[in-house]
């Protein structure tokens, strides 16, 4: 029966490629012989994150795994961000060149398709505004938080064009700064990130990084 079940699983979870752990669950000891025996390829047996004691069998023990994993979850996703930030502290730190950081340089690499990875703090509290001239269709940027935008837009009010001298500017568009990056990464086929801020790493991304770096695909000139 072991032999089995060990088969099975073998089989399917070898097919997953970013496969990121396993829970094994189940009423009384069964669980624990079918772990320590065997039965499961060594590489499979090493994504084991946790064994869970369930009072049900079949579909609904399945449920009751499910239920009961929430916070074991969470701790494998905070182990994996502390894994990707380190991994982006590490070229920053040596010096690689793949290691870059802040609103304008990571947007300039995206743009230019070198990002490998980029990683983005969920705790980033800024949107992008555009700001145009009605008269001579001037357009300029800015990065806000969002509790400044209405006392930035009247000031725009009294504010002259820097092309034309009219005070004609007005705001014409406005995005949310996660958004816009995701974006911008998922049409360049990048692999997306968003850090929490549960870890120490997630903390240093937000404050000494801005909340916004890449790992870059290979060296730039």
């Amino acid at each position: 029966y072991y032999k089995r079940i060990g088969n099975h699983l073998n089989e399917i979870f070898g097919q997953i490629s970013d496969l990121k752990g396993i829970i094994i669950g189940g009423p009384g000891p069964t669980k624990y012989d079918f772990q320590e025996g065997d039965h499961i390829n060594y590489q499979l047996k090493q994504k084991i994150i946790a064994t869970i004691d369930t009072s049900y069998v079949g579909e609904p023990g399945a449920e009751e795994i499910v239920e009961k994993s929430p916070e074991i979850l969470r701790g494998v996703r905070y182990m994996e961000e502390k894994k990707l930030v380190q991994r982006f502290l590490y070229e920053v730190g040596h010096d690689t060149g793949l290691g870059v950081y802040g609103e304008s340089e990571v947007r300039k690499y995206l743009k230019e398709g070198l990002v490998e990875m980029l990683l983005i703090s969920e705790r980033i509290n800024t949107i992008h505004i555009w700001i145009e001239c009605k008269n001579c269709h001037y357009r300029e940027d800015k990065l806000l938080a969002p509790h400044e935008l209405s006392k930035f837009e009247q000031s725009l009010l009294n504010t002259q064009c820097k092309n034309c001298s009219n005070i004609t500017l007005a705001i014409s568009e406005t995005k949310d700064l996660v958004d816009e990056f995701v974006d911008l990464a998922e049409g360049a086929g990048v692999n997306i990130e968003i850090i929490s801020t549960e870890t120490e790493e997630g903390v240093m991304l937000r404050d000494s990084f801005h909340g916004i770096a890449a790992i870059l695909r290979y060296r730039r000139n």
